[in-house]
């Protein structure tokens, strides 16, 4: 928050330039020209326009912030919205089906298949012998044919247990999707929430600076003030000015944000938000609101995050488990193959209407069955490399896994102490706030007194408004240390 000097403008240049409403100047104008002296020193009209004018201006703004729209959300309401809206907790959705599906799928290969065949088959030559016919033009076949296999040293089963083990996976992969879409809904909730605090504290220091600067104009007046002095309130107005647009910007970035993830498609106009609690209080020359907000205030925490900074790391957090199934579905599909070496029996039966019956010209009822094994006596290798890729796929899911744990716990453990640093922070920052306010509040009396000059008050202003604005930075931090703590956190 940087101030600018403008020292060399004097007051009869500087005042009929106040920007305090761009919107109405000819009305607000009026209310702040210095007073100009007329026979017998005050004018009959004299102290009745600034009623007028702020009469006329109180009005106009209340019925600005009734037109305005009114936006609230609460944090629970947020996350909601948040995890009913988010497309990618409606892919993991779909992934998990068709892993479902897949597993299935395999585990059909287990059980006996059953199928209707039929064959027609038309031939020019029939054999013959001594002038009899064996078979016909036409041949015909159709029944149902039963297969299974008997024997395949439990290829099918390790392979239906590893799809299953990939549909957990995917349901780990949902799990921490859930949470990771939670945690992002609650981060951007907070940034909001402290964007919005930082808006309206500014507003208040705004409105003080305003105050101070009228004061002075008047002191000027009378005598009792100096045109530097008058010059410096103007600019302390200016750079309050400054910061709450720039306040409003980024608390327009920060809802955007928020909107996105909750699937909020409404076209609020966000370019001068402000907190719908204190709309009517912010002086008119801020413009007229577009939006008032209202969310949860910054303190006190939610219960349920309170609770997470009691809890235990969570050693099978979502993420850890995921990579603990990818690694079994590895396993058992390595298995899968491995047993493709050894031989593979099949069963078959065979109930069929066959014509013609061999020399015999009609149709006859063939009923067969067969066992048939195989097993591989040279394939280049293709088995063992298969078997392998797949343990070594297993492999890197458990490296991976422990890298995530690591992480993880590292993680947990930096949220944890930042946490209880901000603790102490608070407490502090409700001292300074105190003490802050209480020192600009007696400079400025001792300004108005003589014994101080205005930058000093300046001063004292700033450095209230920043112990107020570190406050709520400290009350956001906590709550986004919170919020990771029960994400990484057991719940049980």
């Amino acid at each position: 928050m940087k101030r600018r000097k403008d020292e060399g403008r004097n007051i009869s240049t500087l005042t009929p330039t106040l920007p305090l409403n761009r919107g109405r100047e000819p009305i607000e104008r009026k209310s702040f020209l210095l007073p100009v002296e007329g026979e017998g020193g005050r004018r009959p009209d004299e102290g009745r326009y600034p009623v007028i004018v702020f009469i006329v201006v109180l009005l106009l703004s209340g019925n600005a912030v009734a037109a305005t729209p009114h936006f609230a959300l609460s944090l629970s309401s947020a996350e909601t919205a948040a995890l009913a809206y988010s497309p990618r907790l409606k892919a993991a959705a779909e992934q998990i089906a068709a892993s479902r599906d897949r597993a299935d799928s395999q585990r059909a290969l287990l059980i006996p298949r059953l199928t209707l065949d039929g064959s027609y088959k038309y031939v020019t030559e029939v054999p013959e012998m001594r002038g009899t016919a064996y078979g016909a033009h036409r041949n015909t076949s159709i029944g149902p044919t039963l297969t299974w296999t008997l024997w395949d040293q439990g290829a099918l089963y390790k392979g239906w247990r590893s799809q299953l083990s990939l549909v957990q996976s995917q349901k780990d992969a949902e799990a921490l999707a859930r949470n990771q879409i939670l945690l992002g809904s609650r981060l951007a909730y907070f940034q909001v929430q402290l964007a919005l605090e930082q808006v309206r504290l500014i507003g208040d220091f705004m409105n003080l600076a305003e105050s101070q600067y009228q004061d002075i104009r008047k002191r000027l007046s009378a005598g009792s003030a100096s045109r530097v002095d008058a010059l410096s309130a103007h600019q302390e107005v200016l750079s309050r000015r400054k910061d709450f647009r720039q306040a409003q910007a980024d608390l327009a970035s920060a809802l955007h944000e928020l909107l996105t993830l909750t699937g909020n498609t409404t076209s609020y106009d966000l370019s001068r938000v402000v907190d719908g609690r204190v709309a009517s209080s912010l002086p008119a020359y801020t413009g007229s609101p577009t939006l008032l907000l209202e969310l949860d205030p910054l303190s006190p925490c939610p219960v349920e995050l309170a609770a997470a900074a009691k809890r235990d790391f969570d050693a099978v957090h979502p993420q850890l488990r995921m990579y603990s199934d990818q690694a079994e579905a590895n396993r058992l599909s390595a298995k899968s193959l491995s047993a493709g070496r050894w031989p593979k029996i099949l069963l078959s039966g065979r109930s069929s209407y066959d014509y013609p019956n061999g020399p015999v010209l009609e149709t006859v009822q063939q009923n067969a069955v067969s066992l048939s094994a195989s097993v591989p006596l040279f394939e280049a290798s293709k088995t063992q490399r298969e078997t392998d890729e797949q343990n070594r796929r297993a492999a890197a899911a458990e490296a991976t896994r422990q890298q995530s744990f690591d992480e993880l716990r590292r993680d947990w453990f930096k949220a944890r102490d930042q946490y209880g640093a901000l603790r102490d922070q608070e407490a502090l920052d409700r001292e300074s706030v105190s003490e802050t306010g209480e020192i600009s509040r007696l400079k400025y009396l001792m300004y108005k007194e003589g014994g101080l000059t205005f930058l000093e008050v300046e001063n004292a202003n700033l450095k209230a408004l920043q112990s107020k604005v570190t406050a709520a930075l400290t009350q956001a931090q906590m709550l986004i240390r919170l919020a990771t703590l029960d994400s990484l956190s057991a719940h049980r």
